[in-house]
């Protein structure tokens, strides 16, 4: 049984990036699940693990088959912030969940990497251990964002023919930018060019003249294009600073779900 209100043909569900909580009074799609409810569209949001992909991606299986049997829907669309869209793409291809999601958005999700992973691996203990320490991240995960893991990923888990993927790009000037993304920015700059002081838009996007990806005409990439706003801002956080509140996150996921609408899933 499909459930259908005014808005998509099958449930959404959002899937957090590294640090997906969820509180009764905050959570990390900061007041997007609601909007997206009240505005028709049914939704629902999960939680994750400070892990790697595969762990996360089980996670993330087992919250959408609870959702599944609980709204008695055939099938999701998942809307992904961040390595979010990594573990959508791993249970898809690799947890045998082709036949349960009928697509998949991904929001500033690091497809091809990123090279600040790639600049904290090459920095080593000192960098890992305080990842490790101050955030209680298993740092093992770094290891999954880096351009190279990436790469790999990218040859191994291949898209299912039957799930229709959008991606969704971020970048801002670094003056534009939360001051707490400045270094990272600068380094990502250097390598990959403009991005949204985690990710750049090339991976982003993941589309591109380099491909590499096993496509067909029927289950291809589709690039949404570019908005400006950083890593943050896409998911409605802006740290209460005046100067960044330009982009309107709830806007931007309502513009992401009439996409999804608009194709009929």
């Amino acid at each position: 049984m499909n459930i259908k209100r005014n808005g998509t043909n099958y449930p959404i569900i959002l899937a957090p990036g590294v640090f997906g909580f969820d509180r009764k009074k905050i959570s990390y799609f900061l007041g997007i699940t609601r909007y997206l409810n009240d505005m028709g569209f049914q939704t629902m949001h999960t939680k994750t693990v400070v892990a790697r992909v595969e762990r996360r991606a089980m996670v993330l299986k087992h919250q959408i088959e609870g959702h599944l049997k609980k709204t008695r829907a055939s099938k999701v669309n998942i809307i992904a912030h961040s390595m979010g869209g990594l573990d959508a793409r791993y249970m898809i291809a690799k947890l045998d969940m082709e036949d349960r999601v009928a697509s998949l958005s991904t929001v500033v999700t690091p497809h091809r990497g990123t090279s600040i992973a790639d600049w904290g691996i090459r920095r080593g203990g000192l960098v890992l251990r305080l990842l490790k320490g101050l955030l209680r991240m298993d740092t093992k995960l770094i290891h999954d964002l880096t351009t190279e893991s990436c790469r790999r990923f990218n040859e191994e888990v291949e898209n299912a023919r039957q799930v229709r993927y959008f991606t969704y790009s971020g970048s801002k000037t670094k003056l534009r930018l939360n001051p707490l993304f400045w270094p990272a920015h600068n380094v990502i700059m250097k390598e990959e060019g403009e991005n949204d002081g985690l990710v750049s838009v090339k991976s982003a996007r993941w589309v591109s003249a380099s491909g590499g990806l096993r496509r067909t005409p029927d289950n291809g990439v589709k690039y949404m294009g570019n908005f400006k706003a950083d890593h943050l801002d896409l998911i409605g956080w802006n740290l209460g600073l005046k100067i960044l509140r330009s982009f309107n996150a709830k806007r931007f996921y309502h513009h992401v779900a009439e996409n999804i609408k608009k194709e009929g899933l």
